[in-house]
């Protein structure tokens, strides 16, 4: 490792001497800025040490400065900059500086020595050869459960495309399912999105499930344990959570008051977005896979029943109210919550009547979905006002981008006002303006005096977001936004419960929520004896060379997706992107640069 005083010599380089109370907070900033941790890096100092952490974002280097007695332990960045562990593990075998909490700890045996033994990670070398290291990539950094995209990229590359839908599986259960509906930050990590040619990793994860045939794997579990754990919920975080917890040898049953599993992935994201045979037949494979039982049609009312049969209990029932618009008029018959016609179409295979004229209130996805499900539905003109600017709307660019395709209209800096009832209805509206930023950071928006204005309409939908609501008799701890309060264990005040997912942080992604899952599996079966599922990690045996050709792979184009054409896809609910073939499939993995190769 080397050591080296204050970077200040760099143009656009930024310092900053920070202390251990600031440092996460410091970091947590720099994460939502983007930017991408470089290297840490030390100086001895005598008495004590000077630990830098080096940041790029933009043209600058930012340097994070830190003192510390030698002798006191430093907590780990990993869990906001997962890549921290190689300089962490330099920090601990160069400096003797005790890391806690690493991710990926080697214990004493990742810096290569002369006296190194030959079961040590990294073998002893002939010669003066340099230090090697291995990478993440940025593309798996930002993944929120850090799936290797790198690798199953490489084994698309190499024709093993099964095999890259098992890697997935590894951090995240749901390949099929999040080829479609993941919002893929894991490609505005990519290298290439500089140049606004990022790998479609997204499509590569559809496509190494829909190479599959059948999603059922011939996998086994671990040795049974006897030990009993409850699910209440099957969402995305209760599916993730059963099937880790099933692989590593318990006796798991997921308790859902619906029918079926999939929670917001069932009743919320629409068919041309997610099929719902494909959606029940990964989860199906994954609960086969790990044994896993479900109860369904089986809603919890209290906990005290099910701790008294099972060892361990964890509640992932996802948000399950929607937040009011708060305007005279909203209970008005012909204005409806975005859940309910979402469920009608998606989990009652209903098309409700909607009108031609239809307004949607928000700026989420589930508002966009609602748009281009009343598109779907027979509106000729379905318009979606949202109170600030394109640029703050919460929805992903590919949905609006979508929803502008297929004829949805978008008024921003307008809010209702007041909804007054009759055949057609009128919606009174007004125009705002953006003022100070509210706690969220972003800036508030403030109505403009005098700018009222009303429409006609036939249908209002309400989308303007999702709350949770957590029964009283489950005892659980709960903050003043209604989720249940965790530790970093994802344990909740009652001994043996544990709760993530959407009731506990309130509405996130499909990705975040299997995460989430795993984590709390992981948890559980500690308490439990075991040595929880394997953390995201280095595959050291796995040698990757640096590629060769990169100005070559430069000049590739991104393979585009064929898609149901834009007149034809609002006629009916059919998957609007029709995935990779072969060919395609290849042309696209192999424009990787391999940002995870061995140094």
């Amino acid at each position: 490792m080397t050591t080296q005083s204050t970077v200040t010599d760099v143009k656009g380089a930024i310092d900053d001497i920070v202390d251990k109370t600031d440092l996460f907070f410091s970091l947590n900033e720099l994460k939502s800025a983007g930017a991408r941790l470089l290297s840490i890096t030390a100086l001895d100092l005598g008495n004590e040490l000077e630990l830098v952490y080096h940041f790029e974002k933009g043209q600058s280097v930012i340097n994070l400065h830190l003192k510390v007695p030698k002798g006191d332990p430093v907590q780990s960045i990993t869990t906001v900059y997962p890549s921290a562990f190689v300089g962490e593990n330099e920090l601990q075998d160069h400096f003797n500086v005790s890391v806690s909490g690493l991710n990926v700890d080697f214990g004493g045996k990742f810096l290569r020595i002369e006296t190194a033994e030959q079961d040590t990670l990294i073998k002893p070398a002939v010669g003066p050869v340099p230090f090697i290291k291995r990478f993440w990539g940025r593309c798996r950094e930002e993944c929120p459960a850090n799936v290797n995209a790198p690798k199953y990229i490489r084994q698309i590359a190499e024709g093993n495309p099964k095999a890259g839908y098992s890697t997935v599986i590894e951090q995240a259960p749901l390949p099929a399912i999040l080829g479609r509906v993941c919002f893929a930050p894991c490609q505005e990590g990519c290298r290439q999105e500089k140049n606004e040619n990022p790998i479609q990793i997204r499509l590569l994860k559809r496509f190494t499930a829909d190479s599959c045939g059948r999603l059922k794997r011939d996998v086994s579990r671990a040795k049974l344990t006897g030990k009993k754990i409850a699910v209440i919920g099957g969402g995305p975080s209760g599916v993730s959570c059963a099937f880790y917890l099933g692989m590593m040898g318990h006796d798991v049953t997921v308790f859902e008051k619906n029918d079926r599993c999939g929670g917001a992935m069932l009743w919320g994201i629409p068919k041309y977005r997610l099929p719902k045979t494909i959606m029940e037949e990964e989860i199906i494979a994954r609960f086969e896979e790990a044994g896993v039982e479900f109860e369904k049609g089986k809603e919890i009312k209290s906990l005290k029943p099910i701790l008294n049969k099972y060892d361990a209990v964890y509640i992932s029932i996802g948000a399950t109210d929607s937040y009011k618009l708060g305007v005279e008029g909203e209970d008005t018959e012909g204005v409806i919550d975005f859940r309910e016609l979402l469920t009608e179409v998606n989990m009652r295979n209903k098309l409700p009547n909607v009108g031609q004229r239809v307004a949607v209130v928000g700026g989420g996805n589930s508002s966009i979905d609602a748009a281009r499900v009343a598109r779907r539905l027979g509106a000729a003109n379905v318009t979606l006002y949202y109170r600030r600017t394109e640029r703050e709307m919460p929805a992903s660019p590919l949905e609006i981008h979508g929803a502008l395709q297929e004829g949805v209209n978008f008024e921003y800096l307008t809010a209702p006002v007041k909804i007054i009832p009759g055949e057609p209805l009128k919606m009174v509206l007004q125009h705002m303006e953006l003022g100070e930023p509210d706690e969220s950071g972003r800036r508030r928006p403030v109505p403009v005096v005098g700018s009222d204005f009303t429409v006609v309409i036939d249908t209002i939908i309400k989308g303007i977001g999702q709350s949770v609501v957590i029964p009283k008799d489950f005892g659980v701890e709960v903050s003043r936004r209604g989720t249940i309060v965790v530790n970093d264990n994802y344990e909740t005040n009652v001994k043996n419960v544990y709760a993530g997912g959407d009731c506990v942080f309130g509405p996130k992604s499909v990705i975040e929520a299997l995460r989430d899952g795993r984590k709390a599996a992981t948890a559980i079966d500690k308490s439990l004896g075991g040595h929880g599922w394997p953390e995201p990690g280095v595959d050291l045996n796995e040698f990757v060379g640096r590629p060769t050709n990169i100005e070559e792979i430069r000049l590739q184009e991104i393979v585009q997706v064929r898609e149901l054409a834009h007149e034809e896809r609002v006629k009916n609910l059919d998957e609007v992107e029709l995935g990779y073939n072969s060919a395609e499939a290849l042309r696209e993995a192999t424009r990787c640069w391999r940002c995870d190769w061995n140094e």
